[in-house]
């Protein structure tokens, strides 16, 4: 039987852990924390595959949002995208990073591949990673059924990401196993590996001695 996931235990995921998505072995790289001063909070984790595919697990708390203050997520850091206003075919992504220090407004509506998102938030705060902290802009945009978010993140020295991201549920996460866990399976392994050969050592030293003998 499957084990199914909590809100708790997909909480405490950390460097060196792994979960189960539909089925899909992920391995937690990093972990980090986003914050605002309203009290909007973000945990993120990097995913990894053993195919070398690269997702990141949010865990947003929006103290305006209630009672469904938390929302789970996953997003895909999308690759040199093209982000196009509405009826053009100009590629916005060189001058965002600008428009976002800027404080400019955001743009009402973009487009990503032929698909339509509309602006729904912007915020500012501290994201902190590997014991750094930098600040973060996030423009967010969420299409026509609310279904799929995009998200643009402006942080320090010209660093622009951008993700494709869609709302899960902690219950379609499954199996996880703490480093701790997997480091004890390996000694086992290890050991068991270790007698495995030391029998077959044993046998083949008998063998020989009753070929020599007789």
């Amino acid at each position: 039987m499957v084990a199914i996931v909590t809100q708790t235990q997909l909480h405490d995921l950390r460097p060196g852990d792994r979960v189960k998505y539909h089925g899909v072995d992920w391995k937690v790289e990093d972990y980090s924390i986003y914050q605002d001063p309203q009290g909007y909070l973000t945990d993120e984790w990097l995913l990894t595959s053993n195919k070398g595919s690269e997702y990141y697990l949010l865990r947003e708390f929006d103290p305006t949002n209630k009672p469904q203050s938390i929302t789970w997520y996953l997003a895909n850091p999308l690759q040199s995208p093209r982000l196009l206003l509405p009826d053009s075919e100009e590629n916005i992504v060189p001058r965002l990073w600008e428009d976002m220090q800027s404080q400019a407004e955001p743009y009402p509506e973009l487009q990503l591949f032929y698909k339509r998102y509309y602006f729904e938030s912007r915020t500012e705060g501290d994201y902190q990673t590997e014991g750094e902290i930098k600040s973060r802009i996030t423009w967010d945009y969420w299409d026509e059924e609310h279904q799929i978010n995009l998200a643009i993140e402006a942080f320090p020295y010209h660093q622009l990401d951008i993700y494709s991201t869609k709302v899960v549920r902690p219950d379609e996460f499954s199996s996880i196993q703490k480093l701790a866990d997997a480091n004890q399976i390996d000694v086992v392994d290890l050991i068991i590996k270790g007698v495995q050969v030391l029998f077959a050592s044993v046998l083949l030293l008998v063998g020989i001695c009753m070929m020599i003998f007789g």
